[in-house]
């Protein structure tokens, strides 16, 4: 599932994930929960059995990640691009949950991909509009120091098992190295990690013939990636 990502992706979504998994993008940061978005792809797409669930979000459609975990979602995959703020100062409950991913994939059982630019503005906002940096998340979720940033070339990458962070550089007020990290920064992530970690089930556990849906009638913009979760 992709969280506040637009159509205009769609076609590298397609070739980052190739035909098998059932792609659903979500064009908001808020909407409705998974029980709607599995009935939607079982609906329109014929999706009977899924196996891995792989819950992507964009800027502050990485809220929605987050609460679908704290729903009690489980996913295999995470890829979260540039989007894991909280509120100023974090709560704790905004970095645990991030500290139990980091750790489960450390430990190889699931694929947590972050990235994060240096946009530090947020913290300088006035006093109830500010809200912490994704690269501050980050840092106290993972405990990496993260002190090192590239350009969209070549971004520092911080690995440890199956926990990646893609550090990129920019201003400390920088709407073009953003907007870069959906355009460019989340389809490559989707082709380099996600899709090879969802496509590592056998092809019969997914319905042939249905690569991709759209969920207009859902108010929804884009597509996404999708498989059954688990519950805790």
């Amino acid at each position: 599932m992709a969280f506040l990502v637009g159509g205009d992706l769609d076609p590298k979504l397609r070739t980052a994930f190739g035909p098998r998994p059932c792609i659903v993008a979500d064009g908001l940061a808020k909407g409705p929960m998974m029980e709607e978005l599995l009935e939607f792809a079982h609906h329109w797409a014929g999706v009977h059995e899924l196996s891995r669930v792989a819950l992507i979000g964009y800027s502050a459609g990485c809220q929605r990640v987050r609460a679908l975990w704290m729903s009690g979602v489980r996913a295999s995959a995470y890829l979260l691009v540039d989007g894991t703020h909280a509120s100023w100062p974090p709560a704790a409950w905004q970095i645990a949950w991030l500290h139990e991913l980091a750790d489960e994939a450390r430990r190889g059982r699931i694929l947590l991909v972050a990235t994060h630019t240096l946009q530090t503005y947020t913290e300088e906002l006035p006093k109830g509009r500010a809200f912490a940096s994704t690269v501050r998340v980050l840092r106290m979720a993972t405990g990496l120091p993260l002190d090192r940033a590239g350009p969209l070339e070549w971004p520092a990458v911080t690995r440890q098992g199956a926990l990646w962070v893609y550090s990129y550089a920019s201003a400390k007020a920088d709407a073009g190295a953003h907007a870069a990290q959906c355009s460019r920064v989340l389809p490559e992530m989707c082709a380099r990690h996600v899709g090879p970690w969802v496509n590592v089930e056998p092809p019969s556990r997914v319905s042939p013939g249905h690569g991709s849906l759209g969920l207009g009638l859902l108010g929804i913009a884009a597509k996404l990636i999708f498989q059954r979760p688990e519950r805790s």
